[in-house]
């Protein structure tokens, strides 16, 4: 979300890029800019990036985006950078406090794969996901990169329709159409569709991000989960991954809270937990503001815009 990719995604969609350098080549900072009636909004998504360990760095970087908020007098920018929670003195530190998160990833499940074969990674598993990938293949499922207008079609169809099952938003095809085919041709991104008696079962989507695979998106179908195609879609993913280079696969979202049945990222959870790897848990989003009523102002409103999404059918 820090690529020029994503810089191009987010122009076509009413919101204007800017670079922030503020070493070479880190810290660095996409920051898109958005004017909105109460004024003017800057997001910074999943970054500052900044050198792993370089606390100046990121002492820099956040003054640097500070002082950016206030020479444009922005209602805020708000920062969502990969940290650790002991992280957000830091943040705070620098003048920003705690914000309203856009992205709904606040803990992920990270899996090692350096100098790992795909044996030892299967012997990692769980015994019932081992059960369940070689079960897929006993089933017959088959699993095949896809990249096509028409595989994308089919994959959105399954992701809408598990959204509608799982609870969580879908957008419009035109939303993912740009996102899934920018990204797709840039090589940011890898599209997995899971096949049985010649019928698309389950799809999942992964991105790349340096040196580390992200599970972004997952599908299935009643027939997909009676087959075990997911885990089929998992192994496959995790395996591409590990041959391409990377050394950490992330599952993506997990709940914050581990004993919250009621999160909607708990059933998928308890799936990706069987493959293995380690809770990160990340700072959240932070806000700093040049303009404290205006910010109130929009504190206010956001949560209903948010409630009317959730209410928008997908199409």
């Amino acid at each position: 979300m820090q690529s020029s990719a994503w810089a191009r995604i987010r122009e076509a969609q009413g919101w204007r890029p800017e670079y922030v350098r503020v070493g070479e080549p880190l810290p660095l900072a996409l920051v898109l800019w958005r004017r909105t009636p109460l004024g003017q909004l800057g997001y910074v998504p999943r970054g500052p990036i900044v050198a792993p360990g370089d606390r100046d760095g990121l002492a820099r970087a956040l003054g640097a985006l500070a002082s950016l908020a206030r020479d444009r007098g922005a209602v805020f920018v708000k920062i969502d950078p990969e940290l650790p929670q002991d992280e957000a003195a830091a943040l705070r530190a620098a003048g920003f406090r705690r914000g309203e998160d856009i992205q709904p990833v606040l803990a992920t499940l990270e899996l090692e794969l350096g100098g790992r074969t795909d044996d030892e990674l299967l012997a990692g598993f769980d015994k019932d996901t081992r059960w369940s990938v070689r079960q897929a293949d006993k089933r017959g499922v088959a699993v095949r990169e896809a990249s096509t207008d028409e595989d994308l079609r089919v994959f959105h169809g399954l992701y809408a329709l598990t959204g509608q099952r799982a609870r969580f938003i879908t957008r419009t095809w035109e939303y993912y159409r740009l996102v899934w085919r920018t990204l797709l041709d840039a090589r940011l991104a890898r599209l997995w569709l899971a096949e049985t008696a010649g019928e698309v079962v389950a799809g999942a989507m992964t991105w790349r991000c340096g040196e580390r695979d992200l599970y972004q998106y997952g599908a299935t179908n009643e027939a997909g989960r009676r087959c075990f195609a997911a885990y089929a879609l998992q192994w496959r993913a995790l395996s591409a991954a590990r041959e391409r280079g990377a050394t950490r696969y992330d599952f993506g979202g997990i709940p914050a809270d581990l004993s919250d049945t009621s999160d909607t990222m708990h059933g998928p959870y308890l799936f990706k937990k069987g493959f293995g790897g380690r809770i990160r848990r990340w700072a959240g989003a932070h806000d700093v503001t040049a303009r404290p009523l205006a910010y109130r102002a929009y504190a206010l409103l956001a949560p209903l815009y948010t409630r009317g999404l959730r209410l928008m059918p997908a199409r």
